[in-house]
């Protein structure tokens, strides 16, 4: 398999895959609102693509900067069948060279809490976690009750 990771400049190829990527993922992104949001989102946002040279883009990351300091994991996803080969931690480590490069010492994600108990999402902090990230705090006035937010941080 050969991956590479590419930085995405328009605005309509960042939707076009994001939506490729994040339709196929109804787990993580259900919500049809939330999932429309995501890719208007990521037009105007720094945007990191895995293109694979039979398949093109499998996996993205797109971040955001808080003040001068803090890169945020905005969205992200890899096609299923791409999960759990290395996708993920080279387009993280390609987001986390870049809000480096810009000046960043933290990064943030947020996820679905482990109150919530659900199996994706489970998996997703153990990704997180296997990057770097440390779990910060849950907050169940960010999203609902239901979805308590859970904020995790790494030092860069």
């Amino acid at each position: 398999m050969d991956i590479k990771i590419l930085s995405i400049t328009d605005p309509e190829e960042k939707s076009g895959y994001a939506e490729k990527i994040l339709r196929r993922l109804p787990e993580w992104f259900g919500n049809e609102e939330g999932l429309i949001d995501y890719i208007k989102g990521v037009r105007e946002l720094p945007f990191f693509a895995a293109m694979d040279s039979n398949e093109g883009c499998v996996g993205f990351f797109s971040v955001k900067q808080h003040y001068s300091h803090t890169g945020d994991i905005y969205v992200c996803g890899v096609l299923p069948e791409y999960q759990n080969k290395g996708i993920g931690k080279k387009l993280f480590s390609f987001a986390e060279n870049y809000m480096k490069q810009n000046g960043c010492k933290y990064i943030i994600v947020k996820t679905l809490s482990e109150i919530a108990n659900y199996e994706p999402y489970l998996r997703t902090q153990l990704f997180y976690k296997s990057v770097g990230f440390e779990p910060l705090i849950t907050l169940n006035e960010m999203w609902d009750e239901e979805n308590p937010c859970l904020i995790m941080i790494k030092i860069i």
